[in-house]
């Protein structure tokens, strides 16, 4: 197995086990502190009404059926994910707001057979691929004349304190972790606008506009510092590195996180500075393309 693909089987197994259960569980409160994220890119890819939009990554579908609202009746989303547990989620989210022009698919972006879209569109869901050149190339493949991609990802964790805090807090309790590879699949893959725009352009895609979009992120969505302190241990990096600790450690990591958020409270809200980037892009008029069925496709050789 290459390393592209055990990568890949990771993905697969952690996003259809405890990773996509606790997120599911966890789902409602990430919404609300990730919702000015939804927001700025909702705005930022500006989807038309009619339009065909493709989201990768989709997860319990918060930002799906935003994009969902905006393209009406007469436009759909496919929305795809790896995750079993989430989109269950998705559907079930679906069913109670009224929105029917979604199409909810388990499966891998980077190689599933996709229909045409106007839109590719992402909220942090690009990142993880084993191998980004070829998923991008695979992605490009579906793109209608005139499509466009917007989507947003995170920049460096030393620009995250909203996880960078909490991480920090808990590493005394810990063995000294490896240092990541640079630009690694994962949640910072990527933090370097040089080594995306190297990935999008080998993958046949125009040079990408990056545009840094700061905020802060309320993560205890409104509930108190306590409830803070259980979102940061029960999803992302502290969780994994906490799950299979000893009691006393995991006594002592939310005491230490606890410490750590204190000055971050404001009011019932406990926020940290969060940095993203919007990345926007459209198949290159350069790569060498043929155009297939009706000419209202890219596909690239």
């Amino acid at each position: 197995m290459s390393e592209a693909d055990a990568i890949d089987a990771d993905m697969q197994s952690f996003w259809n086990g405890v990773g996509g259960n606790t997120w599911v569980a966890r789902q409602a409160h990430t919404d609300i502190t990730l919702r000015p994220v939804a927001d700025a890119l909702l705005a930022h890819a500006a989807p038309r009404p009619g339009e065909s939009v493709l989201d990768v990554g989709c997860g319990c579908g918060a930002s799906t059926l935003d994009f969902a609202r905006v393209v009406g009746p007469s436009g759909s989303v496919l929305a795809l994910d790896i995750s079993g547990p989430m989109l269950a989620e998705a559907r079930s989210r679906e069913r109670k707001v009224g929105v029917s022009n979604v199409e909810w698919r388990q499966a891998d972006a980077a190689t599933a057979p996709l229909r045409d879209y106007n839109l590719l569109t992402s909220m942090f869901g690009l990142m993880f691929f084993g191998n980004p050149v070829a998923a991008f190339t695979h992605l490009r493949q579906f793109a209608r004349i005139g499509a466009r991609m917007s989507f947003v990802a995170w920049r460096s964790l030393a620009e995250n304190p909203w996880i960078g805090v909490p991480m920090e807090a808990v590493a005394p309790h810990l063995p000294a972790r490896p240092t990541g590879k640079p630009n690694a699949p994962g949640m910072f893959a990527f933090a370097d606008p040089g080594y995306v725009e190297a990935v999008l352009t080998a993958a046949g895609w125009s040079p990408p506009k990056l545009e840094a979009l700061d905020c802060a992120l309320d993560i205890a969505a409104g509930r108190g510092i306590d409830e803070a302190v259980t979102q940061s241990t029960q999803i992302g990096a502290v969780y994994s590195w906490l799950r299979n600790e000893p009691d006393e450690t995991r006594s002592a990591a939310v005491e230490s996180i606890h410490k750590a958020l204190m000055p971050y409270v404001d009011g019932n809200g406990v926020r940290l500075p969060a940095a993203m980037w919007l990345v926007s892009s459209t198949p290159s008029c350069g790569s060498s393309a043929a155009r297939r069925r009706d000419n209202l496709v890219w596909r690239g050789d």
